[in-house]
């Protein structure tokens, strides 16, 4: 025994039971990464919402296609401002066909009877009252722009609704994390009280407990951060099949390109962080509680 690196000494001398707890565990981290990956990549309801909310500035007639373009490009400039894009006359005329068929006698002239508009949407991370209010009040005093519209009775409602959305979807995460922690402590201190004569032993050979027990902090949390590695790979894997099937998840949860990109991968790096963390501080704990049922 005493040739057996203290950080693996769980998965030496109990191994078919250490086993079953990394599958346990994997299974459980699978399921945690795939959520936080979820949450992280849809920023909650925000995502949804920036695909499907928009903030119109119906030009004036007299506008030109140059001049629409321009607008465009200065309200793609503005803070908050994930795309901005300009719709000509004809195609506002053919959106508003698509939408109420059977009206095209109320085009009696050769032109479009509707104006051009720009198409404002704002971006996830930026979706709040005050980045929207910001965007109007860039856009309205435009003389180009006849008016904006942007749904301002509904917007403060939506807005609570998806803070409360967010909360619940972090309360839910909060839960399972809380519940990852408290299986990983039931199983350590399973292991700590299973082996508690092999630690008498290597403790009468002059190893203290404190050696031991920081040896085996350590190599759980090497384990399961390995573990939680393959997990977020894993999930990540999935998603990206899943979006080649479904397509409609790109636009509520976020194409999975993105998940390589800083605000996805770092997020998940700190993920992979915590649950070694998480364990390393589980084995510690169920240590301390199997150490002290024996007193």
């Amino acid at each position: 025994m005493s040739r057996i690196p203290l950080w693996r000494i769980d998965a030496t001398l109990m191994p078919r039971s250490f086993l079953r707890e990394c599958v346990s565990r994997f299974l459980l981290l699978l399921l945690l990464s795939g959520y936080f990956t979820v949450m992280i990549l849809s920023g909650g309801p925000y995502r949804y919402l920036s695909e499907r909310w928009t903030v119109t500035a119906v030009l004036r007639s007299s506008v030109s296609a140059a001049e629409g373009e321009g607008i465009a490009k200065k309200a793609a400039s503005l803070p908050g401002v994930g795309s901005a894009a300009y719709k000509d006359p004809e195609t506002s005329w053919k959106e508003f066909l698509d939408a109420y068929p059977g009206l095209e006698s109320l085009r009696t002239a050769g032109a479009s009877p509707l104006p051009g508009y720009i198409e404002v949407r704002v971006r996830r991370d930026r979706f709040a009252e005050a980045d929207i209010r910001a965007v109007e009040a860039a856009l309205k005093p435009l003389p180009e722009v006849e008016m904006v519209l942007l749904g301002a009775e509904s917007l403060p409602s939506l807005l609570r609704a998806a803070g409360w959305s967010s909360v619940f979807f972090r309360a839910v995460l909060a839960v399972l994390c809380i519940a990852a922690f408290a299986i990983f402590h039931l199983q350590e201190k399973a292991r700590a009280v299973g082996l508690s004569g092999d630690f008498d032993f290597l403790k009468e050979r002059g190893i203290s407990f404190r050696r031991i027990a920081l040896a085996r902090a350590a190599g759980s949390a090497l384990v399961c951060g390995s573990l939680s590695l393959a997990a977020v790979a894993a999930s990540s894997g999935a998603y990206y099949l899943l979006e080649s099937r479904l397509s409609q998840l790109r636009r509520v949860i976020g194409p999975s390109s993105e998940i390589l990109t800083l605000p996805v991968l770092v997020p998940l790096i700190l993920f992979i962080c915590a649950a070694a963390l998480l364990s390393g501080g589980a084995s510690l704990l169920g240590w301390r509680a199997a150490r002290s049922g024996r007193k």
